[in-house]
C-alpha cells in the first residue's frame, strides 16, 4: 500500500512497499535503493522517474537529492499521477538507436536543408521552448542518462531517435512518435506527468508538418556508455570459474574435525578471534534434529544419543536422520520456497493449479533418493525431453516428467484484457524463478533494459523467453505413460508389421491377376460396347467369369456419371464409341479436381507432417500421423481400404482413458474436454487474416491457444475454443474459426476427441475465405499408361490391368497420392478384382486372425486410468523478439534462445524443438561456476543460518560477496566430485566442528564481528513456521506420518472471506505434517505467515526472521495450539510418575533438556497455583488433564520452544 506525504504527494516508505507493487519496481529498482543505502554520496542512482508496470502508475521523484533515510523516497506532488505503464514510460523514451554515441559535434543523419527565415523564427520563437520545458530534463546530453536512449536537443538526434525508433517522421504528424506521445495516444503518453494544452500540441504538431525546421548549429556532444559483458563478467566474483583453493593451515591444528573446520578457523585466527567451545550433547541433538528432519527428538533418541558415548557417535545419528523419510519433507519445504509453490492461482477467484501435490511429492522422493542436484534441475527444466526418464523405483512410473510443473507454478489471471502483456508477465515470472532459483541472477531487471549492474543484456532476457514460446502446459498422464509408451510402440509395430503382411500379399495375388485383368476389363468394354450383350458368351470369349464380370460391368456403369469415382475415367472410355474416346480422355485425364487454396496459407497437411509438427499429449491420434495410400485395417485386423488424405486419426483403442480416482480436471470452459491424453497440437504460427480453417472428419474439439493463455474462465476469450460434431461417413469437413480479434497474435491449436466419436484432423489453414476441398483422382495416374498411344480396346484393357498392378505396388507410399483412390477401390472390391480368390481370403483372414489377437493381448496390457500432473509439453521452436523497455507492442530484433550470453555455451538450439534441455545441460555444466556455488550456498544458509554468500538468491553485483570465497569454492568443488549429492554435503557440515559450536554469546568478537559472519559461534535461529507446527503435533502425539496424497485444505477462520473461498479444512490438518496443507494464494494460513511463511509469488531462498507480538498471540490463542496442548495434558495426566519427574520430562520433551533450577521450581509453582484456582487436592490435581494441558500450553510459549540454540 502506498503512503501520502503531509503535502499529498505520494511515496513508497520502504523497499517492502515497493516490492509489494505488482511490476518490475521491487525486482529492477531495489538495487539502486541498496546502493544508495551504501554510500550518501550515491545520490544521483535514485531513479527520475519510477514505474508501476502493471497498474501503469508512476511518480516523478524530481531533481531533488535523496532524502536522509535511503528506505524513504518521498515524491512530490503532481498535478496528475504518472500514468506510466512501462509501455508508455517508454515514450519518456519514444524509440529505438542503441548507438554508443547519440550526437557528437557536427553529427547530422545527413545535411542539413534550408528552412525560411520565418520557419526558423518559429522555430526559436514557439518549438525550442516547448522542448525545453517539457521534455530536456530527460531527453538532452545534460540528463544523467537519456531516457529510452532518445535525444530532443538536436534535429539529427530526433531523426535518429531513440529505443523506439525515429522521433518524427519529417512532414508526416500522423506517422510520427512524438506526435502520438503528446496526444497521450494508445503507446505512449507524454510528458508523463501532465498532459501538454491542446495549443502546444497543435504548436509540435504543425513543426513536423513544417518539416521540422532547426537552424545549423553543432549537436551537444553525448556519448553512451557501453554495455560490455566481457567487462562486467572479469570484474565481478561470481562469474570467475572455480578456484581450486587447498585447505588452509591453522595454529589450533586439533581443533578442525573437517578440511571445512580449516577454512572457517583461518578467518578466525587472522582476525584474532576464538571459536566457541562445541554445544553440549543435547543442544547439537535438538539442532541436527530439526535441521534435518524438522521435528523435535524424542526421549527416547535423546537418550540413546546420551549413552552412546562411542566417536561414531553424531555419525550414528546423522545417518539416522539422512535415512528418515522426514528428510525429504523438512528440505522440500526449503525447496518449495525457491519454486514459489502453491496451489491456487491467485488473483480475483484463486482457481485451483489441478493436481500439483504431485509436483510437491515429487520433490520430496526426489530429496529422500538424494538424487544428483545436476539431475533434480535437468528434470526441472526439461524432464519431459529425457530420451531415458527416471522412473520410480517401485511403481515404475516417470518421475522426471514431474519436475516440470515448477514452471506452472505461478499465478495466472483467467481473463485478462491484454493477452500478450499477461504471457509477458507470466514468462517474466518463470524466467525470474529459473533464474534465482538455479544462478543466483535477477536475470528478469532485464525484462526493460540491460541490467543496470550484472552481465545481463536486454536480449539475454528475452533468449529465455524463446524457451517458454515453444513450450506449453498440460495435464500429463504420469503414472501410466513409461508404461502405455512401451504398448503405444508395440501397437504400432504390431500395425506396421501386419499392414506389411497384408500388402505384400495384396501385391503378390495383383502380380498373379495382371492377364486375368486385362481379360476382364476388355470383356467388359465389349458388354459394354454390344447391345443386349450375351454377357456369358463373352466371358467364355475372353477366359473369365461371368460372375466376375458383371459386378466389374455395374461398377464401370456407375463409375462413368460419378467423375470421382476411381474408375471414372475407365468408366467413361469403355462406354464411349470409338469416336469419342479422343474427346472423353481429353476432357477427363489431366482434369483436377483437388481442393484450392486462393489466398491461403497452408498451415499444416498432416499428410506431410514432419516430427516438429507431430507434438501429441498421449496416444489418442496413435504415434504418427496416417499418410495418404496406407493400408487401412478393420476392428478385426482385415484390409478395408486405403487412406486418401493423410491425417491425424483417433485410435480408438486408447478410448477408454480415464482420471483416478481424485483426480482434478484442468480448470476453465476446455476443462470438460478431458485432453490429458488425448491431445493433439499444431506448431506454432502467427495469425495473419485471422480466420483459421480445420479440415476435419467426425467430432472434436479445439482450443487455439493464444499468446499461451489457457486460463478460458470469464468473460473474455471464450472465442479461443470451439467444438464441431458431424457425422465421419459424410468424409472431411470444412470447420471456421474465427480469431480476428487475435491478429497479429502468436497461436497454437489443440485437437481432442468428442467422448468415443471418431476424429480426424486433415489439414489447417488460413486465409480470407473458406478453401475448398476434394479427394484425389485417377485421372492423371490412370492417363500416363495411356500418354500417345491410341485409344483401342486393347490399349485400354492393358492400361486397366497395369493401373491395378501399379496402385498394389503404391500402397503405403505416402508419396504415391496419385494412385491411392484406385488402390483404395481395389482393396474394397477385392471379390471384383480378384474374382473370390480363395487362397487369398483365407491368408488375409490368418494375417488378421493373427494380428487381432496380438492386438488384444497389448490392449488388455493398456493402464487406462492415470494420476495426473502438470507438466510442460514441447512445441515448434519459437524465439521471441526484444521488447523494448518492456512492451509488448513495440518490437525490437529476435532473440535466439539461449542462455546468456555471459555463460558461453551454444548459441544453437534445437530447430525442432525448444531446446531446453541443450539449455540444461549447458546450465548444470561442472564448467558453470554458478550451478554449484549457489546450491553449496544453499544448503550452508539453512545449516549455519547464513550463507557463505549472505543474498542467497543474488550473486550479482548488488548482492553480498562471499564471506569465505574460499571454502565456497573448495565446497563446489566438493560437492561436484561427489556427483552432486546434497545428502552427502549435509552430513558432511553438519559433522563440522564449525556446526558444533555453541550459540553463546560474549567475548569481544561480539563487538568486532556483531552479525557473526565469520562464524565464532553458532547462530541462534528461530524455527520456520512449518517446525513450529510439526512439532506441536509430534509432542502433542497427534502427528500423522502418512506421506503424499491431496493436500489437507487450509482451514478458514470466519474472517477469512472473499471470492473463490474453498472449503475449510479442520483445525488440526488431520494431524498430517504442514508441507501437506494446502496453499491456496487468497487464503494463506494466518498462524503460518506470522512465522514469515513466504507468499508463493516468486523464489525466496532466505526467510525473514522477525520476532513480533503476533507470534505470542498466535502461540497463546491459536485454538490448534491450544487443543495440542491439551491433548498432550491428557497424556501426561494419565502418568504415574510423581509430578516433580513428570514435569521434567515435559522439558525434555519440548526443549531436549532438563529444567534448570529456576525452571523447575516455576513450572511446580505454576501447576500448585492452578490446583488451588481449581481446589484440588495433590493427588486430583496430579490427576486432572486441564491442568497439564494448561502447563503445556505455557511450555509452547516459551523462546525455547520456538529457537534452535
Amino acid at each position: 500500500m502506498r503512503s501520502q506525504n503531509s503535502d499529498g504527494s505520494r511515496y513508497f516508505a520502504s523497499r517492502e512497499e515497493l516490492r509489494s507493487e505488482p511490476g518490475e519496481v521491487g525486482k529492477c529498482h531495489e538495487g539502486i535503493f541498496q546502493q544508495a543505502a551504501r554510500s550518501s554520496s550515491d545520490l544521483l542512482l535514485y531513479p527520475r522517474i519510477i514505474f508501476d508496470l502493471s497498474s501503469g502508475d508512476g511518480y516523478d521523484e524530481g531533481a531533488s537529492a535523496a532524502p536522509a533515510d535511503p528506505h524513504r523516497a518521498p515524491f512530490p506532488p503532481s498535478s496528475r499521477l504518472t500514468s506510466c505503464r512501462m509501455s508508455r514510460y517508454i515514450a519518456a523514451s519514444l524509440f529505438v538507436s542503441l548507438a554508443v554515441v547519440w550526437a557528437t559535434p557536427g553529427q547530422t543523419a545527413e545535411p542539413a536543408p534550408e528552412f525560411p527565415d520565418a520557419h526558423l523564427e518559429f522555430f526559436e520563437k514557439e518549438v525550442r521552448p516547448l522542448l525545453v520545458r517539457h521534455c530536456y530534463e530527460c531527453h538532452s546530453a545534460d540528463a544523467e542518462e537519456p531516457a529510452g536512449s532518445l535525444l530532443l536537443d538536436s534535429r539529427a538526434a530526433i531523426l535518429t531517435g531513440g529505443d523506439s525508433g525515429a522521433a518524427i517522421e519529417v512532414g508526416n504528424p500522423a506517422e510520427s512518435l512524438l506526435v502520438d506521445a503528446i496526444n497521450w495516444d494508445d503507446l505512449y503518453e507524454m510528458p508523463p506527468n501532465t498532459k501538454m494544452p491542446a495549443a502546444e500540441i497543435a504548436i509540435l504538431t504543425r513543426w513536423v508538418k513544417m518539416g521540422a525546421p532547426w537552424p545549423k548549429e553543432e549537436a551537444p556532444e553525448f556519448v553512451k556508455k557501453a554495455f560490455d559483458i566481457d567487462a562486467r563478467k572479469s570484474q565481478h566474483w561470481a562469474w570467475q570459474p572455480l578456484s581450486h583453493p587447498l585447505p588452509p593451515k591453522v595454529s589450533q591444528a586439533d581443533w578442525p574435525l573437517d578440511d571445512i573446520d580449516r577454512f572457517i578457523l583461518a578467518k578466525l585466527e587472522q582476525a584474532k578471534f576464538e571459536p566457541n567451545a562445541p554445544a553440549d550433547k543435547r543442544t547439537w541433538l535438538r539442532r541436527v534434529t530439526f535441521d534435518l528432519i524438522g521435528l523435535p527428538p524424542t526421549p527416547a533418541e535423546i537418550d540413546a544419543y546420551l549413552a552412546d558415548e562411542s566417536p561414531q557417535a553424531k555419525e550414528t545419528v546423522v545417518d539416522r536422520l539422512l535415512a528418515s523419510p522426514r528428510y525429504g519433507e523438512k528440505w522440500g519445504r526449503h525447496w518449495l520456497d525457491l519454486m514459489r509453490y502453491g496451489e491456487s492461482r491467485g488473483h480475483e477467484f484463486d482457481y485451483n493449479i489441478p493436481n500439483v501435490h504431485e509436483y510437491r511429492d515429487y520433490v520430496i522422493r526426489a530429496l529422500n533418493q538424494d538424487l544428483p542436484y545436476n539431475q533434480l534441475v535437468i528434470e526441472h527444466l526439461a524432464g519431459d525431453l529425457l530420451e531415458e526418464p527416471r522412473l520410480h523405483p517401485d511403481q515404475h512410473y516417470n518421475e522426471s516428467i514431474l519436475g516440470t510443473g515448477f514452471w506452472h507454478l505461478g499465478e495466472w489471471v483467467h481473463s485478462p484484457v491484454d493477452i500478450r502483456k499477461d504471457e509477458a508477465d507470466r514468462f517474466d515470472n518463470m524466467v525470474d524463478v529459473m533464474g534465482k532459483s538455479f544462478m543466483a541472477l535477477t536475470i528478469a531487471c532485464a525484462r526493460c533494459h540491460d541490467h543496470k549492474f550484472d552481465a545481463i543484456s536486454q536480449a539475454d532476457y528475452y533468449r529465455q523467453f524463446g524457451f517458454l514460446q515453444s513450450s506449453e502446459y498440460r495435464q500429463v498422464r504420469f503414472e501410466t505413460m513409461a508404461h502405455n509408451d512401451q504398448v503405444a510402440d508395440q501397437l504400432a509395430k504390431l500395425d506396421q508389421q501386419t499392414q506389411t503382411t497384408l500388402t505384400a500379399a495384396l501385391r503378390e495375388a495383383a502380380a498373379a491377376r495382371q492377364s486375368n485383368w486385362k481379360s476382364l476389363l476388355s470383356a467388359a468394354i465389349a458388354v459394354l460396347q454390344t447391345k443386349d450383350a450375351d454377357r456369358a458368351a463373352i466371358a467364355q470369349e475372353h477366359g473369365v467369369r461371368v460372375e466376375q464380370l458383371s459386378p466389374l460391368v455395374r461398377e464401370l456403369q456407375q463409375a462413368s456419371g460419378e467423375p470421382q469415382h476411381p474408375l471414372h475415367l475407365f468408366g467413361k472410355l469403355a462406354t464411349s464409341g470409338d469416336d469419342q474416346r479422343k474427346e472423353a480422355f481429353d476432357s477427363l485425364a489431366f482434369t483436377p479436381l483437388d481442393g484450392e487454396f486462393p489466398n491461403h496459407q497452408h498451415l499444416i497437411d498432416f499428410n506431410f507432417a514432419t516430427e516438429a509438427q507431430w507434438r501429441t499429449n498421449g496416444y489418442a491420434f496413435g504415434t504418427s500421423p496416417q499418410r495418404i495410400g496406407q493400408l487401412q485395417l478393420s476392428g478385426k485386423g482385415m484390409p478395408e481400404g486405403v487412406r486418401l488424405a493423410g491425417a491425424a486419426v483417433r485410435d480408438a483403442r486408447w478410448n477408454r482413458l480415464a482420471r483416478a480416482d481424485g483426480v482434478e480436471p484442468d480448470q476453465g470452459r476446455h476443462g470438460k474436454w478431458e485432453q490429458a491424453g488425448r491431445t493433439i497440437r499444431t506448431p506454432t504460427f502467427e495469425l495473419a487474416d485471422g480466420r483459421v480453417y480445420y479440415l476435419v472428419r467426425g467430432s472434436g474439439n479445439v482450443f487455439a491457444v493464444i499468446d499461451s493463455h489457457r486460463m478460458i474462465n470469464g468473460p473474455l476469450h471464450g472465442a479461443s475454443l470451439k467444438s464441431f460434431h458431424f457425422d465421419a461417413a459424410e468424409g472431411p469437413r470444412w470447420v471456421t474459426h474465427d480469431l480476428r480479434d487475435y491478429q497479429g497474435h502468436r497461436i497454437h491449436l489443440e485437437f481432442s476427441p468428442d467422448g468415443d466419436a471418431p476424429l480426424e484432423i486433415l489439414q489447417v489453414a488460413e486465409g480470407d475465405a473458406c478453401p475448398t476441398y476434394a479427394p484425389p483422382t485417377t485421372g492423371k495416374f490412370i492417363a500416363a499408361k495411356l500418354k500417345d498411344q491410341p485409344l483401342t480396346d486393347e490399349t485400354i484393357a492393358e492400361a486397366f490391368a497395369a493401373s491395378l498392378l501399379d496402385a498394389t505396388a503404391a500402397i503405403g507410399d505416402p508419396t504415391r497420392d496419385e494412385a491411392a483412390p484406385l488402390a483404395d477401390w481395389l482393396v474394397q472390391s477385392r471379390a471384383i478384382a480378384f474374382d473370390h480368390d480363395r487362397d487369398l481370403d483365407m491368408k488375409l483372414r490368418q494375417i488378421a486372425a493373427d494380428h487381432q489377437a496380438q492386438e488384444t493381448e497389448l490392449i488388455d496390457q493398456i493402464r487406462f486410468r492415470s494420476r495426473m500432473a502438470p507438466a510442460m509439453w514441447d512445441g515448434s521452436g519459437e524465439n521471441e523478439r526484444v521488447m523494448i523497455r518492456g512492451a509488448t507492442r513495440n518490437l525490437g530484433d529476435e532473440a535466439k534462445r539461449g542462455l546468456p550470453v555471459a555463460f558461453g555455451g551454444s548459441h544453437e538450439f534445437d530447430a525442432l524443438g525448444s531446446g531446453r534441455l541443450q539449455m540444461a545441460h549447458e546450465m548444470m555444466s561442472p564448467t558453470n561456476p554458478f550451478a554449484s556455488r549457489v546450491i553449496v550456498n544453499r544448503l550452508w544458509h539453512h545449516l549455519l543460518g547464513r550463507g557463505i554468500v549472505g543474498s542467497v538468491d543474488n550473486f550479482g553485483v548488488l548482492g553480498e560477496e562471499p564471506t569465505h570465497p574460499e571454502l565456497l569454492d573448495y565446497l563446489s568443488n566438493e560437492f561436484i566430485a561427489d556427483d552432486w549429492s546434497m545428502k552427502r554435503m549435509i552430513r558432511r557440515i553438519v559433522l563440522t566442528q564449525t556446526y558444533a559450536m555453541s550459540s553463546e554469546l560474549g567475548g569481544p568478537e561480539e563487538t568486532a564481528d556483531p552479525n557473526n559472519k565469520l562464524l565464532h559461534r553458532m547462530r541462534i535461529r528461530r524455527l520456520t513456521g512449518e517446525a513450529i507446527r510439526d512439532e506441536v503435533l509430534a509432542i502433542s502425539g497427534r502427528l500423522d506420518t502418512q506421506m503424499y496424497g491431496r493436500s489437507v485444505p487450509t482451514y478458514l477462520t470466519e474472517f477469512m472471506q472473499g471470492r473463490g473461498r474453498p472449503a475449510s479444512g479442520p483445525i488440526d490438518g488431520d494431524g498430517r505434517r504442514t508441507i501437506y496443507l494446502s496453499i491456496r494464494r487468497n487464503f494463506l494460513s494466518p498462524t503460518l505467515l506470522a512465522f514469515d511463511v513466504p507468499q508463493p509469488a516468486s523464489t525466496v531462498g532466505k526467510r525473514n526472521q522477525s520476532n513480533v507480538p503476533a507470534q505470542a498471540l498466535i502461540l497463546l490463542n491459536d485454538p490448534m495450539i491450544y487443543a495440542e496442548a491439551q491433548r498432550w495434558g491428557g497424556q501426561v495426566a494419565a502418568q504415574a510418575e510423581p509430578r516433580a519427574d513428570r514435569i521434567a520430562a515435559m522439558f525434555v520433551t519440548a526443549f531436549g533438556r532438563l529444567p534448570h533450577e529456576a525452571e523447575a521450581n516455576a513450572a511446580t509453582a505454576y501447576f500448585a497455583e492452578r490446583a488451588a484456582q481449581r481446589q484440588l487436592t495433590p493427588e486430583a490435581a496430579d490427576a486432572n488433564p486441564e491442568i497439564w494441558g494448561d502447563l503445556a500450553h505455557a511450555l509452547f510459549n516459551v523462546k525455547d520452544f520456538i529457537y534452535l540454540r
